[in-house]
């Protein structure tokens, strides 16, 4: 009897656990985690998958007798710091999307007119929505979401569950990574930039000629054209630069697990 209650103990440890490292994730992901999405979805979505997953994964390794609350807390921290460096990984390929939609439309003047955006809830400007789930369309048709699953499995190979708090070096990847958001937003913003930039001094040079010419009038409805037009160059360069950043984010998934 006493081994039953230490095998069920067990099973039921090891599924609480793969619940908040999935959960994490997904908490973190642009659909699961918006606030669009329904709560309630999102957690039967994880509690079925973590039971997909309870075969899999190797038991938690912890005794009944050496089970307290301290080692408990612990557990669930080792969980949360790896299922948050796993939905970091790909959720900072959205913030950088968002971060060149918010910068093309300051550029393009459009910050003036921000709207909500349906998956995160906050107020970004209509380009930024646009470029979010254009990238999130093409995440799914680049088999992302089989890459975040793999990369979940392995994951428990890898870290299995232990107490154990993340070494200086995990730490340190995981900032530098975070780092990449920026990257993204500028590479992928960078011809919508470059090419009102020439503008802007194209009439800053002709306001300085002609000075009776008002350039505000002129300027703005030239800036969204050229603007607009050069953001067509830009959705078609989005596959591209998502199939490197998720080739990055696999890297960065296999270089930064076994440093914890």
């Amino acid at each position: 009897m006493t081994e039953l209650l230490n095998f069920a103990l067990k099973d039921t440890l090891t599924f609480l656990f793969i619940f908040v490292r999935i959960g994490i994730v997904f908490a973190l992901l642009p659909l699961f985690g918006g606030e669009s999405y329904p709560r309630r979805i999102s957690a039967t979505i994880v509690f079925f998958l973590s039971l997909v997953l309870l075969p899999v994964v190797p038991p938690a390794a912890v005794p009944a007798a050496n089970l307290n609350v301290l080692t408990l807390i612990v557990l669930l921290l080792h969980e949360l710091l790896v299922g948050l460096t796993l939905g970091l990984s790909v959720s900072i390929i959205f913030a950088g999307a968002q971060i060149a939609g918010e910068v093309i439309g300051f550029q393009m003047g459009f910050s003036i007119v921000n709207v909500v955006d349906p998956i995160t809830g906050v107020d970004a400007p209509i380009t930024a929505n646009l470029l979010y789930l254009l990238a999130f369309l093409i995440f799914l048709s680049l088999n992302g979401h089989h890459m975040l699953l793999k990369a979940l499995v392995e994951s428990f190979t890898v870290l299995p569950v232990q107490a154990g708090l993340p070494h200086q070096a995990f730490l340190a990847a995981v900032m530098n990574y975070l780092g990449q958001a920026f990257v993204i937003g500028v590479k992928v913003a960078a011809p919508v930039i470059g090419i009102l930039l020439l503008v802007n001094v194209a009439f800053a040079i002709m306001s300085r000629a002609i000075p009776q010419m008002n350039v505000f009038m002129m300027a703005f409805p030239v800036t969204i054209a050229v603007g607009l037009l050069f953001l067509i160059v830009v959705i078609r360069m989005m596959p591209m630069f998502m199939e490197g950043a998720l080739a990055n984010a696999w890297t960065f998934i296999r270089a930064v697990m076994p440093l914890y």
